[in-house]
C-alpha cells in the first residue's frame, strides 16, 4: 500500500522551500506532487465578517478580521479541495509545504489504518491544541477528537470535500479555527497521535 494521491500547498514564491519539501517526502518514500495556491504577497485580501462564530462568540479582539494571509490560505485550500473532489480517487493527502514526516510514518500511518472506521472523512495525521479536549480511543494510535486544530497534514476522503467546499465559501477566521466551528462537527474526524507529522520549525502544541 502506498500512500493516496499528495498534494503539497505551495506558491512560486516559496518555490526553493517547496524543493526543499519535496527532497524530505522523496526521502521518506512519498509520492507528491505541487499545487499551486494563491500568493499572500499578490492577492491582497481580507475578511470582510468579523473573527466570531455563528453563535456571536468571539475568537479575537473586538472587531477583528481575518488578515490577507489567513483569507488567501483559504482560498489555496479550498481550490485543492476543488480540485481533490474532481479527481479519480476516494482519498487524499493535503500537505503545507512544512510538513515533516518522521522514518517510521509508514509504521505509523498503517497502525492507524488498520482500525480506521469505515466511515471517516477526514484523518489529522498532524495536529496541535488537542490535549484536554473531549477524545475517544478509537485503537493504537488513532483516536476521535472534538476537534484538532492545524492543517498541514491531513488526509481527506471524497465524500467529505461537498461539506467543506460548502461551509467555507465564507471566510472569517483562520481555516482550522474555522472547520474546528463549523465543518469538523459535520464531519466523522478521526487524529492519529502523538501526532504522525510535524510543521518544520514550528513548535506545536500537543
Amino acid at each position: 500500500m502506498t500512500n493516496p494521491r499528495t498534494f503539497v500547498l505551495t506558491v512560486p514564491r516559496m518555490w526553493e522551500t517547496y524543493q526543499k519539501e519535496s527532497q524530505h517526502l522523496n526521502e521518506r518514500g512519498i509520492s507528491h506532487e505541487a499545487f499551486i495556491g494563491i500568493d499572500n504577497s499578490v492577492m491582497k485580501l481580507e475578511a470582510v465578517d468579523l473573527y466570531r462564530t455563528k453563535d456571536g462568540k468571539w475568537l479575537g479582539q473586538p472587531n477583528e478580521k481575518a488578515g490577507q494571509k489567513q483569507v488567501v490560505a483559504c482560498l489555496s485550500h479550498y481550490l485543492m479541495w476543488k480540485v481533490m473532489l474532481h479527481s479519480p480517487g476516494d482519498s487524499f493527502w493535503g500537505l503545507e509545504y512544512d510538513a515533516e514526516f518522521p522514518a517510521d510514518w509508514a509504521a505509523q500511518y498503517y497502525q492507524a489504518i488498520a482500525v480506521l472506521p469505515d466511515d471517516w472523512d477526514l484523518v489529522f495525521l498532524g495536529s496541535c491544541c488537542c490535549k484536554g479536549k473531549p477524545t475517544r480511543h478509537i485503537g493504537n494510535n488513532l483516536y476521535e477528537v472534538h476537534y484538532p486544530l492545524c492543517g498541514h497534514a491531513i488526509m481527506y476522503r471524497k465524500k467529505a470535500l461537498p461539506v467543506l467546499l460548502d461551509v467555507h465559501q465564507k471566510i472569517w477566521a483562520s481555516l482550522d479555527i474555522a472547520m474546528e466551528y463549523e465543518s469538523l462537527p459535520k464531519l466523522r474526524v478521526y487524529t492519529i497521535l502523538p501526532r504522525m507529522v510535524n510543521q518544520r520549525a514550528t513548535p506545536l502544541p500537543p
